[in-house]
């Protein structure tokens, strides 16, 4: 007699490759244009897009640090912010209902629209924003 080879399921421990995130104003409310709900569409952890854009994160800021030897000046923070940036972009599949000229590298790169950065950085961070039902498969 032999045993048949079961087959294990442990997709429901999964984390999803990308989610959706939904906007808002500094003031908490949603974020509209022309009466739609501003969204992002972001990949997460356990994508390949969020593995690359990490990397390559990780590569710049030790190339300014060995450069650099932890000296402060005006120069690295704006490679910081650059690079921030970048990777904002790279982790971003998507926006929606927000036709901003130059898309979501000029979103990304504009003080005045911080706040966005901030929630997508804020969401992406987050694991449980990528398991279960807010999952987008």
């Amino acid at each position: 007699m032999t045993k048949t080879a079961e087959v294990l399921d442990f997709s429901n421990f999964f984390l999803s490759e990308s989610s959706a995130l939904d906007i808002d104003l500094p003031n908490g409310e949603p974020m509209l244009y022309e009466g739609k709900p501003v969204r992002v569409h972001v990949f997460g952890a356990a994508s390949a897009q969020h593995a690359k854009a990490t990397e390559a994160m990780n590569r710049e800021a030790t190339k300014r640090v060995m450069a650099a030897m932890g000296a402060k000046n005006k120069k690295k923070d704006e490679e910081d912010k650059d690079a921030d940036a970048k990777f904002l972009v790279a982790i971003t599949d998507s926006f929606e209902n927000f036709p901003y000229p130059g898309g979501a590298a000029a979103i990304y790169r504009e003080p005045r629209l911080k706040y966005i950065a901030d929630q997508v950085r804020a969401y992406v961070g987050d694991s449980g924003n990528f398991f279960g039902s807010g999952a987008k498969p």
